[in-house]
């Protein structure tokens, strides 16, 4: 009897030890979940930085290519209202992870938990080490969606009443599209606009007129292509002669010296239109250019009566004869008078008794 008892007590003491295992895993199970295995594992942490963490929770899973491979350890804030998620990672992980990587907050359907999934980066970038830290994004939520699309439906109800306001008017035949609509002369008016343009470009195409020949032609083309290489040519030369035109174009001296003789051109024009002199009578006084006109006329006849052998002068020009004996006449008639000076007794003679 006594044995009986001993044993019932035995198999009751080994089901409370089981009982009381049992409930510690359960505690264990609650307390860590999500990061239970990193009890039993070597982890190694990096970190991933976030303007908002959209509700993501210490504990999410961490994914990497549709694998669970870590867990998120601790969130904390940083300056200028940025989070720091810490990241707990499997060490084989790192070797397929750069440093361009880029963590992103994801939903497990709609409504579901949040996680965070990380990409591998580019191939050549650098390799993730441990401690290192990575740029975090995160999606689009359902409730931004929401909430943009009811703006959206906003802005789209009052493009509806403006375009409903337009209709109307245009049915009262207000403005210029009803004009438009209603008014058969301005439909007119574009067909006739319509059609003088696609004459237009018929004769563009036929080569008609400047424009039409500057698109056919080759050699206008060319001509002016060539015209502006010269043109370049000599801008190009002009900055590398020593010319007078460069020497303008750099040297102030020159520039002053210019820029002085326009200033006495300017103060002797000035003078000029002020002055009473002959110069000015000449510009101003009509009767002294009459005169001067009338002179020139009178001038013009006399010389044109000369070249045809008119009067003494014209006869001494055109009749070689006469302007021989002339010139022997000249001739002996400076003889005596130097036969004069020399020997006056031959010639004169006085006497008083």
């Amino acid at each position: 009897m006594y044995d009986h008892v001993k044993h019932l007590r035995w198999a009751g003491l080994k089901v409370g030890i089981l009982i009381t295992i049992a409930l510690i895993v359960l505690v264990l199970a609650v307390l860590f979940a999500g990061s239970l295995e990193g009890l039993f594992t070597s982890r190694v942490e990096v970190y991933a930085v976030f303007d908002d963490v959209k509700g993501l929770r210490k504990g999410a899973p961490v994914w990497f290519a549709g694998i669970e491979v870590g867990s998120v350890k601790s969130l904390q804030f940083m300056p200028q209202q940025r989070i720091r998620a810490t990241i707990s990672l499997d060490p084989d992980v790192l070797k397929y992870l750069k440093k361009d990587s880029r963590a992103t907050i994801l939903t497990f359907g709609l409504l579901g938990d949040k996680y965070m999934e990380i990409d591998p980066g580019s191939k050549g970038a650098e390799p993730l080490e441990p401690g290192d830290t990575i740029q975090g994004t995160s999606q689009i939520e359902i409730g931004e969606v929401v909430e943009t699309g009811k703006e959206s439906i906003e802005r789209l109800s009052e493009f509806i009443k403006t375009l409903d306001e337009i209709i109307r008017k245009i049915e009262k035949g207000e403005g210029t599209v009803a004009r438009f609509i209603r008014d058969p002369s301005v439909y007119e008016n574009l067909k006739e606009t319509t059609g003088e343009l696609a004459r237009l470009l018929q004769r563009l195409e036929a080569g008609e007129g400047t424009l039409g020949r500057l698109m056919r032609d080759e050699t206008i083309y060319q001509d002016i292509s060539s015209s502006v290489k010269d043109i370049s040519a000599f801008a190009e030369s002009l900055k590398t002669s020593e010319g007078t035109l460069n020497k303008v174009i750099k040297d102030p001296a020159l520039y002053e010296r210019f820029l002085r003789a326009s200033e006495s051109l300017e103060e002797f024009t000035d003078r000029l239109a002020r002055s009473r002199g002959t110069l000015g009578r000449l510009i101003e006084d009509e009767s002294l250019y009459e005169n001067i006109n009338s002179v020139s006329e009178r001038l013009a006849v006399l010389l044109e009566r000369v070249e045809k052998g008119e009067g003494v002068m014209g006869s001494l020009i055109r009749d070689e004869e006469l302007s021989t004996e002339l010139k022997t006449t000249l001739k002996e008639l400076n003889a005596l008078i130097k036969d004069m000076r020399d020997n006056p007794r031959r010639y004169f003679k006085f006497s008083l008794f």
